[in-house]
């Protein structure tokens, strides 16, 4: 049995709080300010929901087609029921990236995420 040398105890601190530092990074560059759940129904935008100011809020969307329900959550937005036959959007789990979407294809809803710290700006050709 070998006994740790004091550079490997350094090295291994070294690599726990650089993972711990990235852990943290990462949390703080996954919250979305400013993140807007846009629910559309037949193609026209119906509904706008801020995901920082509704937290917990569940929201009704009814379309000519059928019924669904969104709930928000941790700064991301899931389909939480649907009256639909194949329950596709209820199976997406949450979203809270930019231009992440739910799609209901029988009840013709959809729910994109718009905004936050990921939304492209401008695209260079």
């Amino acid at each position: 049995m070998q006994i740790l040398k004091k550079t490997d105890i350094a090295v291994i601190c070294f690599f726990v709080i650089s993972a711990v530092v990235l852990i943290f990074i990462f949390a703080i560059a996954s919250t979305r300010d400013g993140a807007v759940a846009a629910v559309f129904v037949e193609g026209t935008e119906v509904l706008a929901i801020d995901l920082a100011q509704n937290e917990g809020e569940v929201f009704e969307i009814i379309s000519p087609n059928g019924v669904n329900k969104v709930l928000v959550e941790r700064g991301a937005v899931r389909m939480i029921y649907a009256d639909c036959p194949n329950l596709h959007c209820l199976r997406a789990g949450a979203i809270s990236g930019t231009f992440q979407t739910i799609t209901c294809l029988p009840n013709r809803v959809i729910v994109e995420i718009r905004g936050g710290a990921d939304e492209v700006d401008i695209v260079a050709q």
